[in-house]
């Protein structure tokens, strides 16, 4: 039956459907489904829309946003380092600023709601896969010197951080490569990294008396893990050879969540920017660092915003959590009285004259110098790190 032909047909029939009873409506409809090679439903679907004269319509709002808006949402989301819906609509004022694109579609994305924003970005996530290499070893010794953290820790003021390292070792820790020194103020989420060569006492000792130099506060209190490069006597000396004593306290053995808030910068400061990769060239060193202490700190501490539990209740074999709105780092030492007025103007400053989109050239930039350097190594496998 050819196509003009099955619209006649269905014509016809549908005349006599609409003046049917309900047991001759069952016939018509067993015909069409028999005859035509249909399900029932849209036998039925089809006999309305030729009744009504036009096709059914969808149901539904129209469509605010075209496609053209959707694929600058899309851009922004990349260049802000893929956030979640709720931080990139804190964060999206800011961005904007300095974002090419008509007056309009600005407008537009400013107005979209967090479950738009996840809606239209849904088929553009990416997963990424974590690896669990551990090379924590414990600090056995030294570790009866160093109390835990407590259970009920609740921070109210400034300055108690945790500190991490990562690994770049590429799935195996044979052999000498770099590491990250992650430290996160609880407070506030301002994190500071820096590169080391290799796990030592010293490299650790070294990387923390420069992360200290660009925090906007001082430290009060470290919280680690049992590992041997925070676990020991030249670390403790450092941090107790000074007018105002740093304490430290450690979590406890297998516990990972006792360091939650630097755990999870390891992977959103570290991770997301270097992968895991296996950085076994010491020239790499320079030129993390560089990333490191310029435009990386400055993109997470000034413009992107960070989620906080405010608190979560059981219910049943679930946690329901309620979270706090999203602030920059930047925006909670503002809110700190304890930081002095003169670094809260200074910071200000610097925020209103940095453009975002810059820091994210100047990142890819340095990070197609490491991409060189690794490819070197690879293509000279004879070549002995010094």
């Amino acid at each position: 039956m050819e196509g003009s032909s099955k619209w006649d047909y269905v014509r016809v029939m549908s005349e006599r459907y609409q003046v049917a009873c309900r047991e001759e409506k069952r016939i018509i409809l067993d015909e069409l489904e028999k005859n035509l090679a249909i399900h029932r439903k849209s036998a039925v679907r089809v006999l309305s829309s030729i009744k009504n004269k036009k096709p059914i319509e969808t149901r539904g709002r129209r469509r605010i946003y075209n496609e053209f808006v959707v694929q600058h949402l899309k851009k922004l989301w990349l260049a802000m380092g893929q956030l979640c819906s709720r931080r990139m609509k804190k964060a999206l004022p800011r961005w904007l600023r300095n974002y090419d694109a008509p007056e309009v579609t600005k407008h537009l994305l400013m107005q979209m709601s967090k479950s738009t924003i996840d809606a239209y970005l849904r088929p553009y996530k990416a997963q990424y896969r974590r690896h669990w290499n551990s090379g924590t070893r414990p600090g056995r010794y030294i570790k009866t010197m160093i109390p835990l953290k407590p259970l009920d820790y609740n921070v109210t003021r400034i300055g108690c951080v945790e500190a991490d390292t990562v690994h770049h070792c590429g799935g195996s820790l044979n052999g000498a490569y770099a590491l990250t020194l992650t430290v996160t103020d609880i407070l506030t989420s301002w994190t500071e990294c820096r590169a080391m060569w290799g796990k030592s006492m010293f490299g650790i000792t070294e990387s923390m008396k420069d992360i200290e130099k660009s925090l906007p506060f001082k430290i009060s209190e470290i919280c680690t893990d049992n590992g041997n490069e925070f676990l020991n006597h030249q670390f403790v000396r450092y941090l107790q050879a000074r007018e105002e004593k740093v304490s430290l306290k450690r979590g406890r053995p297998y516990r990972k969540n006792d360091q939650c808030y630097v755990e999870q910068k390891n992977f959103t400061h570290v991770r997301e920017l270097f992968g895991w990769d296996r950085m076994d060239k010491k020239e790499l060193i320079e030129v993390m660092n560089d990333i490191y202490c310029n435009e990386w700190s400055l993109l997470q501490n000034l413009f992107y915003p960070q989620m906080k539990l405010k608190y979560k209740v059981r219910v049943g074999a679930k946690y329901k959590k309620k979270y706090l709105e999203p602030q920059t780092p930047l925006e909670r030492v503002l809110a700190s009285p304890s930081v002095a007025p003169e670094v809260k103007e200074k910071l200000r400053q610097l925020e209103q004259t940095i453009d975002p989109f810059e820091l994210k050239k100047s990142i890819e930039t340095k990070l197609k110098i490491i991409n060189k350097l690794l490819q070197r190594t690879e293509e000279d496998p004879e070549g002995i790190p010094a």
